[in-house]
């Protein structure tokens, strides 16, 4: 009888190779809807679109958006709005055996979210009727397409002088916009990779565990020696066993190395006041939120405090309360962003073990860019 037990709790924690297989085919996209009367025609339709880092397997973030969409739908501040929360992987992240993308580079990677972007909008707007409101999140070096997600909106509205959806935020979590090769990670990561093939030898040693080593096992050794929840292991896997996941990250991560060096946005991306020509309420001004953790390995201490003082605004910790989101005449530094150092221990990964106190935090920043925006 106990052998029996044992064998029964074996097998609980050690999903059978059919199933594991098939959850290592998850969807490269995560969509949580909103669950209000969808009859309510003065409702506000707002898309928070997630961007992730590298690896770029969005099912990693799939407790934090399914936490961050329940607080949401809760909030009683946010009763008259509608939320669409989604995110989708990388290009070249998928972990089904299809197609095999080419490897992409962080422009094509930027370009990618930028298309995935418009095709969410253009779905919600189809569904609902109304063009939703968008407010960007991005973890790591997806802070950096991020910012230059904003860069492009902004470019196509004033070049061709034409209405588009209004993008009145962005959250930027842990990011990785400046001299990354600089941190403590970044100083290893660029030596290895600067080692001539050796992304080559990564992917073969991924090639043969793909072959030799049974799903279940894999998942099992992350799980247990790595301590891993089940949707991190699951997805760890999955990468690890996805057609060119561990290229594709080296690749990236390469272009990451040599291309996030110097800040290079400008006032009207950082949150100056919207130029003549975009919509009459499409403004990142005083809506970006920038939150590092106070010992992230991806982030040189000394290049986010020199970040933090010539960008940053930092007399208020609520953006409601803050002398110029559209609300008055700015004061000199009241365009800036708002940017914040965790005072806890929220590692640069929150979404493998702490994406409920992240959720609870990004809650209180998209109602304050609602707030600040519906003022204006």
């Amino acid at each position: 009888m106990a052998g029996q037990s044992r064998k029964k709790t074996w097998r609980r924690l050690i999903p059978q190779t059919e199933k594991m297989d098939q959850a290592m085919e998850a969807s490269t996209k995560l969509y949580y809807g909103s669950s209000s009367d969808q009859s309510n025609t003065n409702a506000l339709e707002y898309l928070i679109f997630l961007i992730p880092g590298n690896p770029g397997l969005i099912p990693f973030y799939d407790p934090f958006l399914s936490a961050l969409h329940a607080l949401l739908e809760s909030s009683p501040a946010l009763r008259s709005s509608n939320f669409h929360l989604c995110g989708h992987s990388l290009r070249g992240f998928e972990t089904t055996q299809g197609d095999v993308p080419h490897l992409a580079g962080l422009q094509d990677q930027i370009k990618y979210v930028d298309d995935l972007l418009y095709e969410r909008v253009d779905e919600i707007r189809d569904t609902t009727g109304h063009t939703p409101k968008v407010i960007l999140m991005g973890h790591s070096v997806g802070a950096y397409i991020l910012l230059e997600i904003i860069r492009r909106h902004r470019t196509r509205i004033e070049s061709l002088l034409a209405q588009d959806f209004d993008l009145i935020g962005g959250i930027l979590l842990f990011p990785t916009i400046t001299h990354i090769a600089r941190s403590p990670s970044g100083i290893v990561a660029s030596t290895l990779l600067s080692i001539p093939g050796s992304a080559h030898v990564a992917s073969a040693i991924a090639t043969a565990l793909m072959y030799l080593i049974p799903s279940s096992f894999l998942y099992w050794l992350i799980r247990f020696i790595m301590r891993f929840p089940d949707h991190a292991a699951r997805t760890t896997a999955a990468f690890i066993k996805s057609p060119i996941g561990i290229k594709e990250s080296l690749f990236l991560g390469k272009d990451e190395m040599d291309q996030i060096t110097d800040d290079r946005w400008g006032k009207e991306i950082w949150g100056a006041a919207t130029e003549p020509g975009t919509n009459s309420k499409d403004t990142i001004s005083s809506n970006l939120v920038f939150f590092w953790g106070r010992h992230d390995a991806w982030v040189a201490k000394r290049t986010r405090n020199d970040l933090i003082n010539a960008r940053g605004y930092r007399d208020s910790p609520s953006l409601k309360k803050r002398p110029s989101s559209g609300l008055t005449d700015s004061p000199v530094e009241g365009w800036k962003p708002s940017m914040f150092i965790d005072d806890g221990r929220i590692p640069h990964g929150f979404c493998i073990k702490h994406s409920g106190v992240v959720a609870g935090k990004v809650q209180g920043w998209v109602e304050d860019i609602i707030y600040n925006h519906d003022a204006i």
